[in-house]
């Protein structure tokens, strides 16, 4: 069997016709017939009931179909595993709330040039998913928004920097209100989280500074839908405090230090590359 084949085994099947299947692939429809020929007499079995320009999988294609996905699956994750032995690179992913500045990583760039870092943005299934995988070397988050204690009980974390947070409305809808409370009190958080853990973080300790509850919670997709939203009075955000001279429709009230964020870096302490540590050691060197 040629490994770097099987896509045309797995094409025939998605596409239950071998010529739409041979054209996806780029050979001849003979070719892929040939093939599919030559894997079934290799497994002695049939893959595919062949009816008029249909074919469908048999159970026993079926079963070799889902064996070999999950298969091709941790070949590839193994070549990249082997391959990156030799290579000096440095995989983070990426949970942030909002675009945030990591002025560490440009100098730990600057003092490791042989060391080639890359970032990927995702949520935090696949995420953390990645990195029990060895995909990734670790995972830079917030540390609100962060993953699930249980989850990560096998983690080491270390705070990397403080975001100050705000509570942010437009100065209409604070004027409309009268006060920060009334504005609490009246219209939704506006978040880009649908956690309810941090929802609940946010109610409870906005209970506690104004006394009041938010009746409901607006879900937004990005830092610019909340803006947007924002902007046009929808409802209250906490926010960054840095943001405020940019947005002068908007007002920043500062709360206490309850509602502030520590980005983090989650990493796993049995898989410590050669890069990641020389991260480590350059975050360390910075904060002593």
């Amino acid at each position: 069997m040629d490994i770097n084949k099987i896509h045309y085994f797995f094409r025939a099947a998605e596409q239950q016709n071998f010529t739409r299947a041979a054209e996806l692939c780029h050979i001849a429809q003979t070719t892929m017939s040939k093939y599919i020929s030559v894997l079934e007499t290799e497994l002695g079995c049939e893959l595919f009931v062949r009816t008029g320009r249909t074919a469908r999988l048999t159970p026993q294609g079926q079963r070799f179909y889902d064996g070999m996905k999950t298969i091709m699956r941790q070949y590839k994750d193994l070549c990249r595993e082997v391959g990156r032995e030799n290579a000096h690179e440095l995989h983070i992913g990426m949970i942030t709330t909002d675009y945030e500045d990591f002025p560490f990583l440009r100098s730990f760039e600057l003092a490791n040039p042989d060391i080639a870092a890359y970032f990927s943005f995702g949520d935090e299934s696949r995420l953390l998913a990645d990195l029990r995988h060895h995909r990734i070397d670790a995972v830079i988050c917030p540390n609100i928004l962060t993953f699930r204690e249980s989850r990560v009980e096998d983690m080491t974390r270390i705070d990397l920097l403080r975001i100050e947070e705000s509570l942010a409305c437009s100065r209409e809808l604070l004027d409309r209100c009268g006060s920060v409370a009334q504005v609490v009190a009246e219209y939704p958080l506006i978040t880009k989280t649908a956690e309810t853990e941090y929802q609940a973080f946010c109610r409870e300790n906005l209970r506690r500074i104004y006394g009041v509850e938010f009746p409901d919670v607006l879900v937004v997709s990005g830092y610019a839908q909340q803006l947007l939203m924002l902007n046009l009075s929808r409802g209250f955000a906490i926010i960054p405090a840095k943001a405020r001279p940019e947005y002068e429709n908007l007002c920043f009230i500062k709360t206490d230090d309850s509602l502030s964020e520590t980005v983090q870096l989650l990493y796993h302490p049995s898989f410590v590359t050669p890069e990641l540590q020389a991260l480590l050691d350059h975050i360390h060197e910075n904060k002593c």
